[in-house]
């Protein structure tokens, strides 16, 4: 699903300033991801007219530095319990734009509380150009499950002040202790999404209490880069073997092709946390690397970065991945481009 923005026209007659033009917009908000419910091309959140002044006050005093990221909970009955704002720049901004993104309203009925994540775009005080806007990562990450019987993917990020390879690596930092949350889900758990909000304190949903407070704790541990800094992420947390399935529902894909399939996926979902081998290094890339499969497993063959020590990185990083699909006996060797061609 894209994200899908929507713009709020001003009751007010002016914005800002003088020069602004009496009409345009002062924020755009961006619904990119959801818990407890599918997002459409409606926007859950609406504004009955109060929410667009209220941000253009916001920023009549202080420019911001950039859009910013938000997460909103909802009840049932379409009230907003809770409600996190960070990014532009100026936490009084922040707090600004909290008490008016809280004047939002939900669309219609919902089948339940609702978590949602996104951004808003914010206007320079004096042109009618936005801010540079907060960032927003489709490319997925996944954490090593460290003989865990659950493993989680993230699927869409979007985060302020920060790269998105350095949150990966902080996030495989983090790994061993969130694998170690995995009992908490119960025997019984079957494969689940989540979402999580961080502003140097976790928020994680998934539906399961107890567990979602170990991986919040454990998120804890991660510095952000910068007093302003913010970051939500929509994960899903599976079985281990699970993201790695062969992308395709074609009953008669061969077996080699399911096989290739499979090891381009081990390689290209964690292409974020391999590329981490490469910060500090001068003059190293990382487009391809060669992946071989024996006894079931995937292992990076040949990487050529330009740099001895992110090459042994890279072996390391990546580790050994089981394939579901791959018996004992067979063997591939195949060379993979990080990006699809």
């Amino acid at each position: 699903m894209r994200p899908r923005p929507f713009l709020l026209a001003l009751c007010a007659p002016v914005l800002a300033t003088a020069s602004a033009r009496a009409d345009a917009p002062p924020y755009k908000l961006f619904e990119d991801a959801a818990l407890g419910t599918q997002l459409t091309d409606k926007p859950l959140l609406v504004d009955r007219g109060s929410v667009g002044p209220a941000i253009a006050a916001c920023t009549k005093a202080f420019e911001p530095a950039s859009g910013a990221v938000f997460f909103v909970e909802l009840s049932k009955a379409g009230t907003i319990t809770s409600l996190k704002v960070r990014g532009s720049g100026k936490p009084v901004i922040d707090t600004c734009l909290a008490g008016a993104l809280g004047k939002l309203t939900v669309a219609g009925k919902l089948p339940g509380p609702v978590a949602l994540a996104g951004r808003v775009d914010l206007k320079a005080r004096a042109s009618d150009a936005m801010v540079a806007s907060a960032r927003l990562s489709t490319t997925p990450v996944v954490l090593p499950a460290h003989d865990a019987p659950w493993q989680l993917t993230v699927h869409q990020l979007g985060y302020t002040s920060n790269r998105a390879a350095d949150i990966a690596q902080a996030l495989d930092g983090a790994s061993e202790a969130i694998a170690a949350c995995a009992p908490k889900r119960g025997a019984s758990a079957t494969a689940a999404e989540a979402i999580v909000w961080y502003d140097g304190k976790a928020i994680v949903r998934s539906g399961t209490p107890a567990y979602d407070d170990c991986v919040g704790k454990a998120l804890d541990t991660i510095k952000l880069p910068a007093p302003d800094s913010a970051l939500w992420m929509k994960l899903a947390i599976m079985k281990p073997s699970e993201p790695l399935a062969p992308r395709t529902d074609n009953p008669a894909l061969s077996r080699d092709r399911a096989l290739r399939d499979a090891l381009t996926t081990a390689v290209r979902s964690r292409k974020e946390i391999l590329r981490t081998c490469l910060d500090g290094t001068l003059n190293a890339s990382l487009d391809k690397v060669t992946v071989g499969l024996a006894g079931g497993k995937a292992r990076i063959a040949r990487v050529d970065t330009g740099d001895l020590g992110a090459n042994v990185c890279v072996k390391k990083k990546f580790g050994e991945v089981a394939i579901p699909n791959a018996g004992a006996t067979d063997k591939l060797e195949l060379e993979v481009a990080l990006e699809p061609q």
